[in-house]
């Protein structure tokens, strides 16, 4: 039985990036309304901006939080309509920063879009 809740709980996609300072990344999950994915993210040295966002197939948009100075991050995403729901980071710091997403969840895909 140990095994199977380790499973249950193990990550279904990870995505790494290296963002230089000043740079830019944009990573979305494809959901459909009322899916809720889980994601962690972390950071291996300096910080990031984060803003957690959705675009809706019919021009919808809403923010879900944004974050300021941040070297991780984890919760539940759950989307408020179909479309895509997920990150724009930014690095503002002085250093070269390795991102890692990981996430499990409703979702069809992880789409980098930046």
């Amino acid at each position: 039985a140990g095994v199977q809740v380790e499973e249950a709980f193990a990550w279904t996609d990870e995505t790494k990036l290296t963002l230089a300072p000043g740079e830019a990344a944009e990573v979305k999950l494809i959901m459909n309304a009322g899916d809720t994915a889980t994601y962690e993210w972390t950071v291996s040295a300096g910080h990031l901006n984060s803003d957690l966002h959705g675009d809706g197939r019919s021009g919808q948009s809403i923010s879900y939080r944004k974050g300021r100075a941040e070297a991780s991050d984890s919760g539940e995403l759950t989307a408020a309509f179909d479309g895509s729901h997920g990150w724009f980071w930014r690095n503002r710091s002085d250093v070269s920063v390795e991102l890692k997403l990981r996430t499990r969840g409703a979702y069809s895909e992880v789409k980098r879009v930046l």
